[in-house]
């Protein structure tokens, strides 16, 4: 089949069918993904975001869009250099890596040393895989982010953000690699993990040794805090930090020495141990408290250093009965219905096994009382005399504003102070070393934290169609919790930030808005436009009609008429109509893509959707080098073939959910595939040209499934849409076989061939080569199948009561077989009494009606008598055990039954395997059998 692939791939590049010009005769679809790294060879998982965004693309262009679906490549950065770097190094695992996994040939790997080297390797690499696996890209309009004409649409777009005061130099927490001393993202690490950077509190516990320093993310508990806990088996230091004498872990030392950008002065070892069973001052308080001993507290986390407040901490007051400590356990959080006691209470109830359980009880216990805690009335009462007066004002106050409340009169009385961590520890650069947040100043950051940015790209989000629409709410939250982002990197490849050009702009802050260069990328290779051409006039004038094109042309050199051709050429795509990426981008790239359009372009310009996909599982397991189940995407395509390999990937979950890759899944869809594909090979052999109700019923079942089909594809709901294609047409399709093999003839050949032509247009988009060879080759067509208008519902040809009639007769057919099962003997026949009684029809009509309203139904026929109220009663429970189909049937299309099942009595019994009888209900079936029979309930007597 991949011989098959390679044909169509040339012929449809021979005839550039996927160069897109502006038509202003045809409506435009512009589509993106986002451009990959080329730091490695692709994997099968990388596949699903960009065989969905082409199978979108072919569905709209059979629609008869006129679609651009334009790539580049992304150099930018530090994932190239960390890479190029652990070759130069020798890294073991990556080298091997290279070699045994993704075949890279030993004489190249020494020479990946090299960023640009590798970067362009991968880039042709990916760039074949993308071939191979047939997307429908304009290669015209390829670039890197290195280019020198796509470097001076960055530093036209971050000189727009500057004049708006988006870009801002600051000290500012960040995410830190110690070995290369720069600001780290998504794209710098392992995994491609954002850190994510929070806060907490140091509160100040006094001791004759020192301040404990204790972190805390609940600075409002410790009005109950009754001790501090430390790990006895790790070290600790006493250290001169913040101009105090601290007590802190003494990886706590290490990581506190990026915040206050100096080494910290280590005056004294101690290991934990030590330090338990010392006296503490709790500082609101004003109470002696204990050091205590908990191998649980964690080091790495804070200062290593925590309160203990069993009342509102399941872990404490775990450990302080484990211990045989006498728990002192002090209220200080009101939830109502839940008590002033719910850290206590929970571990009481839930007798939990293992630090697992008491993390999950704490995730409760921490967002209960936060959510619906309020602080105890006589909260003063805990209070030492000096601050009783100002902090009584706390009393009674949600836990949000009084952890903020007390928070301002710590730190205002040098009581305590914040720091930053790392929240989703551990987070690992590229080069393996443990990520540590820093305090950076004289950093470059966009200000993501304006309120007025905030809110121009929230409306940005409400004007977008986001796909699957559940994760809007991870929109919302990623655009109210951003706040400044590092901009800027000393280190790696990319564009040099025009008024600081000792810094690089960093990876996520360069492919915000790319998709408007895609627009003219071409155009500006065609005329040879230059950088020294390209000055901020050249993108003002292109992307947001600014300035008078003559005087334009003047300052770049540009041609007006050339200018103009660009302009038009922009204005006809954009804006970009839908951007694909996987949901794991939704904190960075394409929350930055939200707010840089909506910072630079006019509102008529903004993106109209964003489609999100899940990962790709392979046999259940997340693909990682350690499990050693990584498979390239190249070599899948050659194991597994191309166009079941772009099913596999882009259709078989939702959207928002992971693929689950599989050899069994891939085997499934091949066979059926091919079973498809010989019925094609074998329509000349079905002459028959009797048009009874199986041929209805495919034709109806099957246009049906058009208009299923064309609904799914709008909403991108690419699952259901291959399970129409392709397991429920095959199961139709055996069906309607079975239906003609029942009444002793062939298939319909020239029905067969509608319906099959029908859904090759269907599958088109899914599988374009297998189709194009179809078309070609067996159907003997000239044109391309991948131009073929997409199929049309032909409202005539769905008989609405033929399909009707074919789930009356299974349903019939599952009664039967409900009997079967508990019959016992061995069943000769069944017979079927249908009810044919005008008036008893209405009834159940009127029932149905009724809306399940038994009331109403009684007031339009009252009985006369007990039978007539046992009838109707039977009638109204039937009404209510009705689907909608068969609801519609009984209330739109007066069917005789007797008929109807007579005419698929042969079929029932091929399905059934007994003989198969139809008759009519009347008194006297009804004296001899004991048996009732209702409309589209008929009677069943097995004999």
């Amino acid at each position: 089949m991949n011989t098959v692939a390679v044909k169509w791939q040339k012929k449809w590049e021979e005839a550039k069918i996927y160069e897109s010009n502006p038509d202003p005769n045809r409506p435009k679809f512009y589509t993106t993904v986002a451009f990959p790294y080329p730091n490695s060879p692709w994997h099968i998982g990388h596949g699903r975001t960009y065989v969905t965004a082409d199978v979108v693309a072919r569905f709209k262009r059979m629609q008869g869009y006129n679609v651009l679906f334009p790539m580049g490549f992304h150099y930018t950065g530090t994932p190239i250099m960390a890479m190029a770097d652990g070759i130069a190094k020798g890294d073991k695992d990556l080298i091997d890596t290279f070699k045994d996994i993704y075949e890279i040939s030993p004489d190249v790997i020494p020479k990946m040393s090299d960023p640009l080297f590798m970067a362009n390797y991968f880039k042709e690499d990916i760039k074949s895989a993308m071939k191979e696996i047939g997307l429908s890209i304009d290669w015209r309009r390829e670039f890197t982010t290195i280019d020198p004409e796509f470097s001076s649409f960055i530093i036209w777009q971050f000189h727009k953000l500057q004049s708006k005061g988006y870009v801002v130099k600051d000290t500012h927490p960040v995410g830190w690699c110690p070995v290369h001393q720069l600001p780290v993202g998504m794209h710098d690490t392992k995994g491609d993990v954002e850190p994510e950077i929070g806060e907490f509190v140091l509160i100040y516990f006094n001791s004759d040794k020192g301040i404990f320093p204790a972190a805390t993310l609940r600075p409002e508990t410790v009005f109950g805090a009754i001790g501090i806990w430390v790990n006895p088996n790790e070290n600790y230091v006493v250290a001169n930090i913040f101009g105090n004498r601290m007590i802190i872990s003494e990886r706590a030392a290490f990581k506190l020495s990026f915040q206050i950008d100096k080494d910290i002065e280590i005056i004294e070892k101690v290991k934990g141990s030590k330090l338990v069973g010392m006296k503490v001052k709790n500082p609101i308080t004003g109470k002696e408290i204990e050091v205590y001993g908990g191998s649980f507290v964690d080091v790495d986390l804070g200062t290593g250093v925590v309160m203990s407040v069993p009342a509102h901490a399941p872990f404490d007051y775990y450990y302080m009965k484990k211990n045989n400590k006498d728990v002192e356990v002090i209220p200080v959080i009101f939830v109502e219905g839940l008590g002033n006691t719910l850290g206590k209470d929970v571990v009481e109830k839930n007798n939990p096994k293992s630090d697992a359980d008491l993390k999950k009880l704490t995730e409760y216990v921490y967002r209960t009382e936060y959510n619906k805690g309020v602080m105890i009335s006589d909260l003063e009462k805990l209070v030492k005399e000096d601050y009783k007066e100002e902090l009584r004002k706390l009393s009674g106050l949600p836990v949000p504003k009084a952890r903020e409340a007390i928070t301002e009169f710590m730190i205002s009385n040098n009581i305590g102070r914040k720091i930053f961590e790392i929240m989703n520890k551990p987070v690992y650069c590229r080069c393996g070393t443990e990520i540590v947040v820093k305090l950076l100043k004289d950093q470059w950051f966009l200000d993501y934290s304006r309120s007025d940015w905030k809110e121009l790209a929230r409306k940005l989000l409400g004007n977008m169609r986001i796909i699957p629409d559940e994760v809007r709410k991870d929109f919302e939250f990623t655009i109210g919790w951003l706040e400044k982002r590092a901009c800027a990197r000393t280190r790696g490849l990319g564009t040099p930030l025009p008024w600081d050009k000792k810094w690089i702009i960093e990876s996520l802050s360069d492919s915000t808005i790319y998709m408007a260069y895609y627009t003219i990328a071409h155009k500006i290779k065609k005329y040879r436009i230059t950088l020294s051409h390209l000055t901020p006039e050249f993108c003002d004038y292109v992307m947001l009609g600014l300035g008078n094109v003559e005087e334009v042309s003047k300052r770049t050199g540009i041609t007006a008429d050339v200018l103009k051709e660009l302009r038009e050429e922009f204005l006809y795509w954009y804006p970009l109509d839908i951007r694909h990426s996987g949901k794991d981008l939704i904190p960075n790239h394409l929350t930055f893509f939200i707010f840089n359009h909506a910072a630079i372009f006019p509102e008529n310009l903004w993106p109209k959707a964003i489609a999100v996909n899940g990962l790709v599982l392979y046999e259940g397991k997340k693909m990682s080098k350690s499990l050693r189940n990584i498979i390239p995407l190249r070599k899948g395509l050659k194991m597994f073939g191309i166009d079941i390999m772009r099913i596999a990937l882009s259709s078989t979950a939702d959207m928002g959910s992971d693929v689950n890759f599989s050899e069994t899944l891939v085997k499934t869809i091949g066979e059926t595939v091919r079973k498809i594909f010989d019925l094609f090979n074998n329509l000349d052999n079905y002459k028959d040209e009797t048009h009874g109700f199986p041929e209805k019923w495919l034709l109806s079942i099957s246009y049906k499934m058009v208009e299923n089909v064309t609904k799914y594809m709008e909403n991108i709901e690419l699952r259901n849409a291959i399970n129409e294609i392709l397991f429920m047409f095959t199961s139709n399709l055996d069906e309607y076989f079975n239906m003609v093999s029942a009444e002793n003839r062939n298939a319909n050949g020239r029905i067969l061939r509608e319906v099959l032509i029908t859904w090759l247009k269907l599958i088109t988009p899914f599988a374009p080569h297998l189709a194009e060879e179809i078309w070609h080759e067996i159907l003997h067509r000239q044109e391309f199948i991948v131009n073929e208008k997409w199929p049309e519902v032909e409202k005539a040809k769905i008989d609405e009561l033929a399909l009707l009639e074919y789930e009356y007769m299974n349903r019939i057919i599952e009664d039967i077989r409900s009997i079967l099962n508990v019959y016992k003997g061995e069943p000769k026949k069944v017979s079927l009494y249908c009810v044919r009684d005008k008036e008893i029809k209405e009834l159940l009509k009127d029932a149905i009606k009724s809306n399940g309203q038994s009331k109403t139904f009684m007031d339009l026929h009252r009985p006369k008598n007990k039978d007539e109220a046992r009838l109707f009663q039977r009638i109204f429970n039937e009404s209510l055990e009705l689907d909608d189909d068969m609801k519609k049937l009984a209330l739109n299309f007066d069917i005789d039954e007797t008929s109807v099942l007579g005419q698929l009595s042969r079929y029932m019994e091929k399905k059934l395997g007994i003989k198969v009888e139809i008759n009519e209900y009347n008194l006297k079936i009804k004296e001899l059998y004991k048996k009732d029979a209702l409309p589209l309930r008929p009677a069943i007597i097995v004999e």
